[in-house]
Parts: C-alpha cells; structure tokens; sequence
C-alpha cells in the first residue's frame, strides 16, 4: 500500500494551480475528527459493503473509516467456514480455532501461473507442479513461497523489489497476497492472468463492488518474546538459498485490507500491524521488538541490504526500523476502544490499525487516488501522522507521495488500482521479479517524487542559509 500525492502535483506543473489550490483549502480547513465515535461491533463476520457514516455533521469522517477498518479486520480474521474458501464460521466467535478467512483466499501462486494456465475454480487447489514447494494443498494449508527467488521476501518498490526486512531473530519477513472470491473470479473468467486480455489504452479493468484483497507479513517465530501475543500458525516457508520447504511456525505481524465499495470506487485502504513491531512499548507490554533492538540505533534511510544478500552466509545482522510519523490520535482511540471490546485473552488486542486513506469525494470513479483528493493527504496537518506500514513499506514512511494510494493510482486506469494483474500476468514482460519501471504511468509518478525531494531539499538549504 502507498499515498496519495502525485498527480496533483503533476497538475501543478502543467498549470493546474488554481484547482489545486482550492482542493489543498478546502482539506486545510476539515476538522481533525467528528464530535462522535461509533461502537465497536465484534461479533460480525462479514467485511461491510462500504463505510457508514452518518449524514448531517461536518468535519473529517475519520472515526467511521476506521470503525469499517476494524470490522474489515474482524472479519478477515474470522476462523473460515471448513472447507470452504473465504466464509467465515458464524458458529465461532474471531477468537475461534481454524485457519483465517484471509488465508483461505486464493493467493497469488495459485492466480497467477508460471506457464499461463488457467486457476483452478475458487473451491480447489492447485496440483503439486503450481505450488512454489511442490505440495499438493487442502483445506487450511498455507504456502509463503513463490516462483521467484525473491517475489515474497521484498517491499513494492520505486522499479524493483526492496529487501530483505531482516526480522530481529535475523530472519526475513515473508509477505503473502491473496484475493477474495469476488475479485479472483473475475480475474479468471476474464482471463486477466494472460497478458494479451490486459487491455490496451483507452480501454480499462473495472472490479466489481465487493473485490477485496489482502497482502500480509509473516515471520518466522523462532526466538521471538512472548509468542503468546502474535497470531501464529504453521506454514511450508520456501528457502531460497536451498531452494527447500520447511514446516515453520509464523506469526502475523501485518496486513493490508484494500476493498472497493460502492461509495469509494478508488477503494478503501487499510493497514494493521502487531503492536510489538516497533518503539513506543504499549502499557503494560514487554518493551521487546520484532524489529528493534530498544536502542537509539536510528533506521536506515534506505534498506542496507539488497534481496540477493538473504543468499549470503552468515545472514547480515538485522537494523533497527521505527515508526516515522505517529498514528493520528483518532485512530488511536479507535484501536482503544477495539481493544478494550475484545475479550481479555484474545490475541488481537496485540494488532493496531496504522491508517485508513480513502477518496475524499465519493462516488466518483475517475477522480484520481491522489493527493488532494484523499485522506491521509496534503497540506499539513493531514500529512504529519502514519500512513505506511512499518512492515510492508518500512523505507516509505516519509513522504505521502508514496503512500499506498498514489503507488497503486499509477495503474488506475488500466488495471483498477490492481498492481499484481501488470506484475504478474503471463508471460512476463521484463525478466526482473518486479515489473513496476515498465509502466509509464508508475516512472511518471517516480519523477514527480524525486521532483517533490529536490524541491524539499532546496527549501530546506535555503532555511539552513538564512541568517
């Protein structure tokens, strides 16, 4: 997942001020929060069809997003239907026993084949020959391996993958992507797996309401503090220096939730994380951290290691990674409440939603997924808190012009939003594991950001100048 800032920017380079302007004033002056916050609902095991917010009150409808990212991760997490593929059990409760209803969706391995072929149908598994360790899966079985070497132990990045995230325990995060029945079938039945059905310009993708789709990390719980806090379960992890797969026990410590609704065709964005990942320690946690040593060691500005370095031993020695902006106050109170409505002992009392962006003007398909028109968004104060995932997009943090909705808006058109149809569609139109620099859409965005750096950096020589 990534921002929202790029085209208002390039707007403003072919001339677009006025209109840019008048957008960045009318969000300056939204206020932070509305005067009412909804009650937390934990009993429901379906992802809402869209965000409710009630009419008639002005000011930022920040609390309703995130009240729906809740009940969207609820559901997600929901121990899944037996035997049948993204339903929830509606005889448990989310603290229930069984795999996820998330880990039950098709997942990118099985969507996406190595020779083209077509998926099998939403209810079966693949044979051993598409599976990345060679296995043949069943019900609550769960693969974090691909085809590529490298495909899920790197970050989306600006034209290639970044990575490894190197864990504390000196393993690396393995991230999984997956689809949910809606939006997988219409990738088969319209055989978007195959690059020649992509459509050409100006012809689009359009998912249905109700697509959604997840991406999350896992590590390896091996000398991990206090397994009781994390979501473990046990997986066939693909080493790629072997080339092997090993039973091992993982731990969820992200997912992104990305749904598109009715009201928000551009989708709604959602982002959790374990609240052990990184500094400051919740109260009454044990102050350890998945992905910091508790010293004042800073984070990298950019990951020291390359992808091929997880085929060199010894494996290097972890970084510390840390939280660049805050998580918004109302957010907070939102994970409180959530919190505090779950029973005592359940496991996801220890996740905390980091953001929720969504379009600003609803109902509004061609309006781009960027800065003004979203929330997290530009100017300041919209911009000053969290709206990356330390987990996900760990080197991103900075800026919103790489936040997840401007990341994805470069294939808005095309492919709704969806960069895996462009990534991975067969055949393969670049031998590099990430096919991102091919689009022009994407290099555009990338330019307007090291535009928007260069500008930053000369205001910031000229401040450093003045007497």
């Amino acid at each position: 997942m990534r921002g929202s800032r790029l085209i208002s920017v390039v707007c403003t380079a072919k001339g677009s001020m006025t209109v840019v302007t008048a957008y960045l004033t009318i969000l300056a002056l939204v206020p932070m929060a509305w005067g009412q916050m909804p009650t937390p609902v934990i009993n429901q095991p379906q992802v809402p069809a869209d965000v409710s917010i009630p009419g008639g009150s002005p000011g930022n409808p920040i609390a309703f997003f995130d009240d729906y990212s809740w009940r969207a991760f609820i559901a997600v997490v929901w121990p899944a239907l037996k035997n049948q593929r993204g339903k929830p059990d509606p005889s448990q409760t989310v603290d229930g026993a069984g795999p996820r209803v998330f880990e039950t969706y098709k997942s990118l391995a099985e969507v996406f084949h190595s020779d083209g072929s077509a998926p099998t149908a939403w209810n079966q598994f693949d044979s051993p020959q598409y599976n990345p360790c060679g296995v043949t899966e069943s019900w609550g079985d769960l693969t974090l391996g691909s085809f590529s070497k490298f495909s899920n132990l790197g970050q989306a990045g600006f034209g290639t993958l970044v990575g490894p995230l190197l864990v504390q325990n000196t393993t690396s995060v393995r991230f999984q992507t997956a689809y949910n029945e809606t939006e997988f079938n219409q990738i088969r039945n319209q055989k978007w797996y195959l690059r020649s059905n992509l459509p050409t310009p100006p012809a689009t993708v359009t998912f249905d309401d109700g697509a959604l789709d997840v991406k999350a990390a896992w590590i390896d719980m091996t000398n991990i503090p206090h397994p009781e806090r994390y979501y473990t379960r046990t997986a066939s992890m693909l080493d790629p220096v072997s080339g092997q797969c090993a039973t091992t026990k993982v731990g969820l410590v992200g997912l992104h939730i990305v749904q598109k609704t009715p009201s928000r065709p551009q989708w709604i964005w959602t982002t959790f994380e374990h609240v052990d990942n990184v500094p400051p320690a919740q109260p009454g946690a044990p102050g350890t951290f998945t992905f910091n040593d508790g010293t004042s060691s800073p984070m990298p500005a950019t990951n020291p290691y390359s992808l091929s370095q997880v085929l060199l031993a010894p494996t290097p020695p972890p970084f510390n990674v840390t939280r660049v902006k805050p998580i918004h106050d109302s957010t907070q109170t939102t994970n409180a409440a959530y919190h505090a409505a779950l029973p005592p002992d359940s496991v996801w009392r220890y996740y905390d939603l980091v953001m929720t962006q969504w379009p600003l003007q609803p109902n509004s398909p061609t309006t781009p997924g960027t800065a003004p028109n979203t929330f997290p968004g530009l100017p300041a104060p919209n911009n000053t808190t969290a709206f990356a995932n330390t987990t996900l997009e760990t080197f991103e943090q900075g800026s919103v012009f790489t936040g997840c909705m401007a990341c994805h808006n470069a294939t808005m058109k095309p492919t709704d939003f969806v960069w895996s149809l462009n990534d991975h569609a067969f055949p393969a139109s670049s031998s590099t594991p990430n096919l991102l620099m091919n689009n022009p859409a994407f290099r555009a965005l990338r330019d307007t950001l090291q535009q928007s750096k260069n500008l930053n950096e000369r205001e910031a020589a000229a401040k450093r100048q003045q007497p």
